[in-house]
C-alpha cells in the first residue's frame, strides 16, 4: 500500500474544479523518477469514476521545460471531448504553486491536435519547436519534435 504523508493527503485533498476531482495514486522521489525529479500522480475522477491520469513533475530541467513537461495528461476514450484535461490541469494548479513553481512548461506533439487544444484553452503561450533527442523514449516511437507551451502561475489561466 502507498503511503503519503499527512500534510500530501491534506493539501491535495481539495484538489478539484468543475466536476473534475483528483486523487493522488502516486509519488515518486527524484531518485526514482524517470525524470529525475520528485513526480505526483493523480487519477482524474468524474463522480468518482477513474477518467484518466494527470502528472506534476516539480523541476526545472531541460528534461521536463522541453521534452517531457511539467505536466501530464491522459483521458480515457469514453470520457474524451468534455474538456476534462483542462480541468484537471486547473485542479492541480494550486499544487503547482504550492511547490513554488510561477509557471508550467507543457510539452506535445504536432499531431496531437487534442492536447493542443487543451493547452490553447488554458491559455499556454506557444513558445517554440525543439527537436527530440535521439536517446530520449519518444524518439524510438517516432517523435523528432515537441512544441513547448508556457502556463504562467502568476495570472492564471
Amino acid at each position: 500500500m502507498m503511503r503519503f504523508s499527512h500534510a500530501e493527503t491534506a493539501s491535495f485533498a481539495e484538489l478539484r474544479h468543475d466536476e473534475v476531482s483528483l486523487r493522488l495514486s502516486e509519488r515518486r522521489e527524484a531518485e526514482t523518477s524517470p525524470w529525475g525529479a520528485l513526480a505526483y500522480r493523480f487519477d482524474i475522477l468524474v463522480a468518482g469514476e477513474r477518467a484518466g491520469t494527470i502528472s506534476l513533475r516539480i523541476g526545472t530541467s531541460y528534461l521536463l521545460t522541453h521534452l517531457a513537461g511539467q505536466i501530464g495528461f491522459s483521458v480515457e476514450p469514453p470520457f474524451r471531448g468534455r474538456g476534462l484535461a483542462r480541468k484537471a490541469v486547473l485542479a492541480l494548479l494550486p499544487a503547482a504553486r504550492a511547490h513554488g513553481l510561477d509557471e508550467l512548461w507543457l510539452t506535445t506533439t504536432e499531431d496531437n491536435l487534442a492536447s493542443r487544444r487543451t493547452l490553447e484553452k488554458l491559455g499556454c503561450s506557444f513558445v517554440e519547436r525543439v527537436p527530440v533527442p535521439e536517446n530520449y523514449v519518444s524518439y524510438a516511437q517516432g517523435e523528432r519534435e515537441k512544441l513547448r507551451f508556457r502556463l504562467a502561475l502568476d495570472r492564471g489561466p
